[in-house]
């Protein structure tokens, strides 16, 4: 428990909430941690009630499946990140959505039933309200992150992608760490694998940039203007 507390003290979801009411919280919120192995589906559209939760260890990605069953990946997750919490605000079931929830590794899910949140019993929580607006915040950030990735998507051009994917990860400095392998980064961007691999030694031979495996090393500042 020691070690859940500890990774919830870095989680926005837990601003200006006392750690000695962390299992409080939990409670109300049905907490329970569960294991998975790499590879393993943690959840999808069929079983939307277990997705939304925490990522204790390990490495997790969501996708949307469209009806030719081609996968698009969305976003990945790491220890510490929110995932899935848009679903709390759901209804009903969305029929025409097809989404997964994958093991990139093998991680530990901390799973929270944020719908407790809006339920009349919720006024009795003095924390409710203040979870409620931490998770509204983290929504809104991931409202963003969806909206960067339309822009992507709606560049024809592999290397406006590849551009527009740099400057929304760019932090400082001249290296970047991709979170995403080669696959991975070409579905995250809705290109071939090989297409992307090309220009991404196009871009490298014309010494835009350099890159090994995961890593981008700017050679050219003037790339993310």
């Amino acid at each position: 428990m020691k070690k859940i507390d500890a990774i919830l003290q870095s989680i926005p979801l837990f601003d200006n909430i006392d750690p000695e009411k962390y299992s409080h919280v939990l409670s109300c919120l049905n907490g329970k941690v569960q294991d998975f192995t790499k590879g393993e589906i943690i959840s999808d559209s069929q079983n939307s009630p277990n997705s939304s939760g925490i990522v204790l260890s390990g490495k997790i990605s969501m996708s949307m499946i469209s009806r030719n069953g081609t996968e698009h990946y969305v976003q990945q997750f790491e220890a510490g990140d929110i995932f899935g919490e848009a679903f709390s605000y759901q209804t009903e079931t969305q029929d025409n959505t097809v989404f997964q929830l994958v093991a990139v590794e093998n991680c530990s899910i901390l799973f929270l039933n944020f719908k407790n949140l809006y339920v009349e019993e919720a006024l009795a929580c003095p924390y409710a309200s203040q979870v409620a607006l931490n998770l509204l915040k983290k929504v809104v950030q991931n409202n963003l992150h969806l909206n960067s990735k339309v822009n992507i998507l709606s560049q024809k051009k592999i290397r406006d992608r590849i551009v527009i994917y740099l400057q929304s990860v760019y932090r400082s400095g001249n290296t970047m760490q991709i979170p995403f392998n080669r696959q991975e980064l070409a579905n995250f961007l809705g290109v071939d694998r090989s297409a992307l691999s090309r220009e991404l030694s196009a871009m490298r031979d014309e010494g835009i940039i350099d890159f090994y495996k995961n890593e981008i090393i700017l050679l050219r500042r003037d790339l993310l203007n």
